[in-house]
């Protein structure tokens, strides 16, 4: 078993035996204004069969005011790529004024030009902000969250997204990365684990993902 694949495995084995939750920085594929605090954990696995099994493997941890993430791109071409991204909590939410990250995805450039997700180093500045939301909406898309920001590279330009929870505890986020219009829903299949599906880049993938906290 690889470096990679043992540490996915004792990753996923902590995130079942911890109770806590951790919410984490990146909406589908874009950066958010959010990051993980000390000691959050969040695994995720996204499969696609359409492209000849393509698989993408994150894991993200909580240091501080700073969220690491490694990505792993797997069968996208001839070599699976492992990329190394980092961001820095700068201003937290307040009632009135969103929390401010920046950042950089894919630190060493392992990306470029290789047809993956992630295209390349970039730099970014990205925001979150809650939004209270009242009359008979709260029945239908409870705990609204906004996000944008301004990057270069692969998110040259202004991105933005949204998410919410809807009836039966159904978790939905869509953004704009740019270039394309991404899409996730996920459930609770207990508190630490969710079942996910997503559209990236015009493709769907499913999987699950792993999040809490110690």
């Amino acid at each position: 078993m690889s470096r990679f694949r043992a540490l996915m495995v004792v990753v996923a084995v902590m995130c079942c035996l911890l109770a806590a939750s951790a919410a984490a920085d990146r909406l589908v594929l874009i950066p958010t204004g959010r990051t993980l605090t000390t000691g959050g954990i969040k695994a995720e696995y996204a499969a696609n069969s359409d492209l000849d099994d393509a698989k993408i493997y994150w894991v993200n941890l909580g240091v501080s005011r700073i969220e690491l993430e490694g990505a792993r791109f797997q069968d996208f071409g001839p070599d699976d790529i492992d990329v190394v991204s980092a961001q820095i909590a700068v201003v937290p939410e307040t009632s009135f004024t969103p929390s401010v990250a920046l950042g950089v995805r894919d630190i060493s450039d392992e990306t470029d030009g290789r047809g993956m997700p992630y295209d390349g180093q970039s730099f970014f500045l990205a925001v979150t902000k809650s939004v209270p939301v009242t009359g008979g909406v709260p029945l239908l898309f409870q705990d609204v969250k906004l996000h944008g920001g301004v990057g270069t590279g692969s998110l040259s330009g202004v991105f933005f997204g949204v998410e919410g929870k809807l009836p039966m505890g159904i978790h939905v986020a869509a953004e704009y990365d740019t270039e394309d219009f991404n899409y996730s829903a996920s459930y609770n299949i207990v508190p630490t684990i969710k079942a996910k599906l997503s559209s990236i880049k015009g493709d769907v993938y499913y999987g699950a993902m792993f999040s809490t906290s110690f």
